[in-house]
């Protein structure tokens, strides 16, 4: 078995959590390989300690994870697949397999909103460390959990925060220990929201919005586009995965997770293509492992205990 990543181990988490973010998911529901995810405040993990768990699963399992490597070419005949790769040097490798798994994720680019000057340099589409906005003025894009937890922690860090979204109110999946508390600040008008608005144009010092009112413009310093990210189907269509539905998710059976290339599975949140609304993330996709090695033992599926009703299921 070998594991091949294009960035580092957990890559997604890495670049897309901003510091010191806190799961929804608890930290029981988050372990994998029956290795425990012990956190000293015996709370929700942390983007940290959950990176520092997944270096420890890998150490503790000797497993041969080859980091900041891309796939480049498939190819398949009688014995199997042949998998190209190329590292960060330009050195490519090229590696043999009668099985593949493809789990990568459904976050690989951003989301646009097409509208004039979303490329200017003060825009950006992830949070990073909040300091940076310190005594800021800040337009916040979105009105889910991303940029709920933007507005939040932006304000905290001194900035001056304003929301746009679309929607009539913060979506409801919101993590609920952040949603009242953002609701509260902005009935105090603490933080300031536009809903059911729509950007019409971000210019250096302004975003321009359409809503119940007419135009407006709200001036601003920085823009944080919140507004979610898109799957990358390039490794489906270089192993002929066939997609389909709206999410442009891969076709596959969901008792062995194979696809419709028969030997070439999927698993995790790359089963659901760009998700509109998330149903398939971490804590229930750790069963498509144990359905995989399943399939390609020949065993039957094994049994699969149903997940506890908690608010973050």
């Amino acid at each position: 078995m070998t594991c091949v990543d294009a960035g580092p181990v957990g890559g997604t988490i890495f670049s897309l959590f901003p510091p010191n973010t806190r799961f929804f998911s608890s930290p029981e529901r988050l372990a994998i390989a029956g290795i425990g995810l012990q956190v000293p405040a015996q709370e929700k993990a942390t983007r940290e300690e959950y990176l520092a768990y997944l270096r420890s699963v890998v150490t503790t399992l000797d497993l041969p994870v080859h980091t900041y490597e891309t796939v480049t070419a498939a190819g398949h005949d009688d014995q199997g697949w042949t998998v190209t790769t190329r590292d960060r040097g330009g050195q490519e490798r090229r590696r043999t397999a009668t099985h593949v798994v493809l789990a990568i994720g459904g976050t690989h680019r951003v989301r646009r909103l097409g509208v004039p000057g979303e490329d200017l340099p003060h825009v950006d589409h992830d949070l990073g460390d909040p300091h940076r906005f310190f005594r800021r003025r800040v337009v916040i894009i979105g009105g889910k959990n991303s940029a709920a937890e933007a507005a939040l922690r932006c304000w905290r860090a001194g900035a001056e925060v304003s929301i746009v979204h679309r929607g009539d109110a913060l979506h409801e999946r919101v993590k609920y220990w952040i949603l009242p508390e953002l609701e509260s600040l902005i009935e105090e008008g603490r933080v300031t929201a536009h809903f059911n608005s729509q950007v019409s144009r971000i210019e250096p010092h302004a975003v321009h919005v359409d809503g119940p009112g007419g135009p407006a413009e709200i001036p601003c310093q920085d823009v944080l586009m919140m507004i979610g990210y898109e799957q990358d189907p390039a490794l489906f269509e270089l192993f002929g995965v066939t997609r389909e539905g709206p999410q442009d998710a891969p076709q596959h059976d969901v008792t062995t997770m194979q696809t419709t290339v028969p030997g070439v599975f999927v698993a995790g949140t790359a089963v659901a293509g760009t998700q509109q609304r998330f149903r398939t993330y971490i804590e229930n996709a750790h069963v498509h492992a144990g359905r995989i090695t399943a399939a390609i033992l020949g065993h039957p599926p094994p049994p699969e205990v149903p997940a506890r009703i908690l608010p973050e299921a």
